[in-house]
């Protein structure tokens, strides 16, 4: 039994909680969405117009993350009209953060 490990006990607890807190962070950051570029959003968006394909729409509104599901119908100024199954949004094309 060796007395002098107990004194290093307090070190490897204190760099435990320092990597669980270090991996915590990353594992939050690579749930962060990266914001697609603008000539990406309007290439997709111009490619769900053209090819009439369902998209999902991920946008900022109000502070708030919003979803939809649906087809590009018209760009109208700087917004896009994407019908839904059961409603159409006027989405301004500045808020788009993703679509896929």
């Amino acid at each position: 039994h060796d007395r002098g490990m107990m004194k290093w006990g307090a070190f490897a607890t204190g760099e435990l909680t320092e990597a669980q807190n270090t991996f915590e962070k990353e594992k939050k950051d690579d749930k962060k969405i990266q914001a697609l570029p603008h000539h990406v959003v309007l290439y997709l968006l111009n490619q769900s117009f053209s090819n009439q394909l369902q998209i999902k729409v991920k946008y900022q509104s109000k502070n708030k993350l919003n979803e939809v599901y649906g087809f590009v119908s018209e760009f109208i100024n700087n917004q896009v009209r994407v019908k839904s199954t059961d409603k159409i949004y006027l989405i301004s094309i500045e808020q788009i953060i993703n679509i896929s």
